[in-house]
């Protein structure tokens, strides 16, 4: 069990004593990974929770390098990772691992996300990717009546509380560690689908999540490497039209966005606008202009991956593009 922190100690009275309290046939480890964190965070999980395992990073490695020294030092079969900002029911832990047995196809079981401020709320029942290259997290607003109390497939698992087992790590790899935080969870979901894995969504595994609780929903870095990593996540796993289409995209809702809201401030505001101001049309703009020069300057690393990623594919581009959800039905939500 895998608990990464970042200045959360404020979040992880709650999440760890919940944690603690499940029950698994043959026991489980807790490891939490301080990301680097200035808040005490470590000092206060050694003092209160002994049990833990606590390994400092000496550096803020990101969700995903973060989680990969966890994985490293992990010694189960099942890998679950957490995240600090959530509290698990009862019974969570044993259906992860249960579902990771019904077959020896599936690569990660994913759970039920419920909002910590709205528990009758869904956040996240499995992740979606859209056909426009977009990411989603099925179920997200609408009130949990029941409709997604069904185990089944999914096309990929959200990270923030998901079992991830280590025959298909072995097989596919580690979260990419230059997303550093976002879609790398999707990414490996992708990867994990092009090598024959299944992921599976586990209804009885409930987990009330705050929902961007270190980074900010929507901030500037919550922007930039949403962004710029679903870019990465296409060039590395997408055939090569559906990438073609993804970045010429990108690229036009871009330059409209921009355009858009320059024009609204402007009718708003006939003033220059503060280029030190987040939320001007400069800071968007400058945040477009960051994702291009990143994705340039990663591109010859992309492309390698590519490379392997696809050269080493078992299932077709067809099956993998079929389970696409349409954008039109998820602008129609």
């Amino acid at each position: 069990m895998i608990v990464l922190n970042y200045n959360g100690r404020r979040y992880l009275d709650a999440c760890l004593e919940s944690l603690l309290a499940q029950e698994l046939e043959g026991g489980f480890e807790v490891l939490l990974v301080d990301n680097a964190s200035a808040d005490g965070s470590a000092a206060h999980v050694r003092r209160n929770f002994p049990s833990v395992c606590v390994i400092e990073s000496p550096a803020n490695l990101g969700f995903a390098g973060g989680n990969n020294l966890g994985i490293e030092r992990a010694r189960g079969e099942h890998l679950v990772l957490l995240n600090n900002d959530t509290r698990v029911r009862s019974g969570w832990l044993r259906a992860l691992a249960e579902a990771a047995e019904v077959a020896s196809d599936v690569g990660a079981v994913t759970s039920k996300l419920v909002f910590m401020a709205r528990p009758a709320t869904i956040q996240n029942a499995g992740s979606l990717v859209l056909t426009d290259g977009s990411g989603g997290d099925r179920g997200t607003g609408e009130a949990d009546r029941g409709q997604y109390d069904s185990q089944e497939e999914v096309f990929a698992a959200c990270g923030c509380a998901t079992l991830l087992t280590r025959r298909m790590l072995d097989d596919v790899g580690l979260l990419d560690s230059t997303f550093f935080v976002y879609y790398e969870d999707t990414d490996l979901s992708w990867r994990m689908r092009l090598r024959g894995w299944r992921v599976v969504y586990e209804p009885a595994a409930v987990v009330e999540h705050v929902h961007a609780g270190t980074s900010g929903e929507w901030s500037p870095f919550f922007t930039f490497h949403v962004d710029r990593n679903r870019l990465f996540m296409i060039l590395k796993n997408a055939p090569a039209g559906f990438m073609l289409r993804t970045f010429c995209g990108y690229g036009l809702l871009a330059g409209k966005g921009v355009v858009r809201a320059i024009g609204r401030h402007l009718r708003r505001h006939p003033q220059p606008f503060s280029a030190s101001d987040d939320a001007t049309p400069a800071s968007r703009a400058r945040i477009h202009v960051r994702v291009a020069g990143s994705v340039i300057a990663h591109l010859p690393e992309m492309l390698r991956k590519r490379w392997r990623i696809r050269r080493g594919r078992k299932v077709a581009d067809a099956e993998i593009m079929r389970r696409l959800y349409p954008r039109r039905l998820w602008n129609e939500r």
